[in-house]
């Protein structure tokens, strides 16, 4: 299978298996705290000046992330201001453990944030230590301290909410009515609306479950009953590259027969066990979470430093090493799920690629000379010393 095919098959399933459709905000039941939630992520007026909200970086309709797909990273309230990285989806993301570290695997798990700095030990969510972020970044909403952002919630329509939700005089104390503000955003973050389960995969995926598939070859489609399944819900094209996706290889830059690409060594298609505060589809088994395409961790896969005029003068970016303290993780970002992956554009923390195809292009010829336009070769990663050269990367276009 020559490379572009390779490309093109899994360019397909990343755009079939896993975009997720966006239904209504009016259509789920929310408790008040999440009602609450909901207001705060939409309020416009809680930055200074007015006109960001959360959602302005995480808007529903663009799968829960940036709706400008012509910038490498987010516009802030305030023209010309701009983040340095590329504003990651918030769908999915209440799955995310709190940032520890695996010392059986030696990786680092969870946490939010592409560097895993909203480590969930401050308010005891990874979710709400998030939403304390943006409202005092001066490239975001730019509020300059906290006591700014609790008046424009003394303002807003929906503050007999908030007293409803947490009691009366609950904004009179600054620093814990911030802490309510975040956490009210988490409650609402971990609704339904954020993980709609509704994409082709999960459709064949219930469809599987209900022919009488087991839960681990439907996930994987794997066995008789996934392809029968598989063949109703899927192009030619698509199910191919789900089976790329899915595939393992002995990584000898060659894709042999029955083979695959690896994907899913760090986009994992596992099920995982719920736990009382993330949203579970009523078709899945015994409360068990369908696969989110993501193990958590973190990894170098080599990307390079941005040569966009928003970023080309920024410093090196060191991710996960920075919140750690240890130089062995520098330049290492969290694995991102693939879910909504086509309307997330552009790509990796940086916004480099503005195309699943060069997304895609770039994981399987990293390190083949000439596969930039037929001649140049890729620009060589921000953080050389950590690069993960175990992952699949051909040096050769036939199989």
């Amino acid at each position: 299978m020559k490379v572009p095919q390779i490309i093109n098959a899994l360019k397909c399933v990343l755009m079939a298996l896993f975009l997720v459709s966006t239904q209504s905000l009016g259509q789920a039941e929310l408790s008040p705290i999440e009602r609450l939630g909901q207001f705060l992520y939409f309020d416009k007026t809680l930055s200074e000046p007015d006109g960001q909200a959360c959602a302005s970086c995480h808007e529903p309709r663009s799968g829960f992330a940036d709706p400008d797909r012509y910038l490498p990273v987010s516009e802030g309230v305030k023209s010309g201001l701009f983040g340095e990285r590329n504003s990651p989806i918030s769908a999915y993301a209440m799955y995310a453990p709190a940032l520890h570290h695996d010392t059986a695997e030696d990786v680092w798990v969870g946490g939010q944030f592409w560097d895993g700095r909203a480590k969930g030990n401050t308010l005891g969510d990874p979710l709400a230590d998030q939403a304390l972020g943006p409202f005092l970044n001066p490239v975001e909403m730019a509020n300059p301290d906290k006591s700014t952002v609790i008046r424009d919630v003394k303002k807003a329509k929906y503050v007999a909410l908030f007293e409803q939700v947490w009691g009366q005089g609950s904004l009179d104390d600054i620093d814990k009515a911030y802490d309510r503000v975040a956490l009210s955003i988490a409650a609402f973050e971990r609704t339904g609306l954020f993980a709609q389960f509704s994409s082709k995969y999960d459709a064949y995926l219930e469809a599987c479950l209900s022919s009488g598939g087991d839960k681990n070859d439907c996930a994987k489609g794997k066995g008789k009953i996934s392809a029968y399944v598989g063949r109703a819900y899927f192009s030619r094209l698509e199910w191919r590259g789900f089976n790329l996706f899915i595939g393992e290889n002995n990584n000898n830059g060659l894709l042999e027969e029955g083979e695959g690409a690896m994907c899913a060594a760090c986009h994992v298609v596992e099920w995982t066990q719920a736990t009382d505060n993330v949203a579970v589809p009523s078709w899945a088994p015994n409360g068990r979470v369908p696969p989110l395409f993501t193990d958590f961790t973190y990894d170098n896969l080599g990307v390079p430093k941005s040569t966009h005029i928003i970023l080309a003068s920024n410093s090196i970016d060191r991710g996960l090493g920075a919140v750690v303290n240890a130089e062995h993780e520098n330049g290492k970002f969290k694995v991102m799920t693939v879910r909504n992956i086509e309307l997330s554009a552009p790509y990796t923390h940086n916004g480099f690629f503005n195309t699943l195809d060069e997304l895609v292009h770039f994981y399987n010829t990293r390190d083949v000379a000439g596969s930039v336009d037929g001649s140049a070769d890729w620009p060589k990663p921000e953080v050389p010393e950590t690069l993960n050269r175990d992952c699949l990367l051909y040096t050769s276009d036939a199989a």
